[in-house]
């Protein structure tokens, strides 16, 4: 049987990888950028140990929301959870923060931003884009406290532009990464199931042409034997012949016709089977055969006072078989979109 394509999982690996390079990304701003800043003007801030604080405040809101995000995207709750305690830290880290250098000494802003990008770049752009600016808000609140000056505000307009700007690019970016992929696994499902119709095309052509050499092997010659008069048709054994040629001939018309291939083996001598019997099994390989989506393989082998007839196919689904009777037990398990069923006759 084909395997399935893995174009999902190279989506998904792509993806990850995606998200692996944002939480590098902010955590190594945080813990080179924000705490290079904060060591660099420990003397500047009133309290350096409150600046720590809020440091180690936000580094665990970072933590937590890279554990979100690489274990799939997060709920807008933990999400938005991690956001709003990294805004809080950052709020609190610059009005601790003298007020005439507050833009020059303040580590936080950016993390706060980069925090909000980790958690929020694969949920709505609008989420993102709110918090960036609740953020932004927050910093210029604080520089009006403090008292808003001219010098101040275009240092604060040049700090937005440069660090939020860059926030959204690198989001945008990964969303654009994201649809690429998808793009390219879409292409790949594309092309295996291209690949897998041309396969089944080819096993459905050598199953025949296989067909048509068995008729030739046990079909003809039993023909030729009726015609002769060699063969008498009031013997069992040459009726079970007959019955067996027949069903090789009937055996997967329906089937072929709808693209499955299906193979057939025999092993053994075949006992004869009565006719309930034979309908109950009849009954269940037209049940597999008519859910098959490709591929299909029935195997008939001879047991001890009887016989055991294997099916294997790509169902996709649970087939509901015939209820076992006249002698016939049948089991079926199903894993994934594969079935396997058996029918066994008993003569005992």
């Amino acid at each position: 049987m084909t395997a399935v394509p893995p174009a999902a999982m190279m989506s998904g690996r792509y993806q990850r990888a995606f998200t692996i390079a944002v939480v590098l990304l902010v955590a190594g701003w945080h813990l080179a950028g924000a705490g290079g800043q904060l060591l660099h003007n420990r003397a500047a801030y009133g309290s350096f140990a409150f600046q720590v604080v809020m440091w180690l405040v936000m580094a665990l809101a970072i933590t937590a929301g890279s554990v979100l995000v690489l274990r799939g995207t997060p709920g807008w709750r933990p999400a938005w959870a991690v956001a709003v305690i990294a805004l809080a830290a950052s709020t609190a880290a610059a009005a601790a923060s003298p007020a005439g250098q507050m833009l020059a000494v303040n580590w936080a802003w950016g993390s706060a931003g980069w925090a909000g990008v980790l958690v929020l770049f694969r949920r709505r752009f609008a989420e993102l884009a709110w918090f960036l600016a609740a953020v932004a808000l927050a910093i210029l609140g604080v520089q009006v406290w403090d008292g808003l000056h001219r010098a101040d505000l275009a240092g604060f307009l040049a700090v937005l532009a440069w660090s939020t700007g860059a926030q959204v690019a690198v989001a945008a970016g990964v969303r654009a990464l994201d649809v690429a992929a998808g793009q390219a696994a879409a292409a790949a499902r594309s092309e295996h199931a291209a690949r897998e119709r041309a396969a089944t095309t080819e096993i459905i052509r050598a199953a025949r042409h296989a067909r048509w050499r068995a008729l030739q092997e046990g079909a003809v010659p039993l023909v030729g034997e009726l015609a002769a008069g060699t063969a008498d048709p009031g013997d069992a054994q040459v009726r079970l012949r007959c019955a067996v040629q027949a069903a090789r001939l009937r055996r997967a018309d329906v089937a072929e016709r709808r693209g499955v291939a299906v193979a057939i083996e025999t092993a053994g001598p075949l006992p004869q089977v009565p006719g309930p019997a034979r309908r109950v099994i009849t009954d269940a390989a037209i049940a597999i055969l008519t859910a098959a989506r490709s591929q299909a393989r029935i195997t008939l082998a001879a047991v001890v006072a009887g016989i055991a007839v294997s099916f294997v196919a790509d169902t996709g689904a649970v087939v509901r078989l015939p209820a076992a009777g006249e002698g016939v037990a049948i089991e079926q398990q199903q894993d994934g979109g594969m079935l396997w069923a058996e029918a066994r006759w008993n003569s005992r």
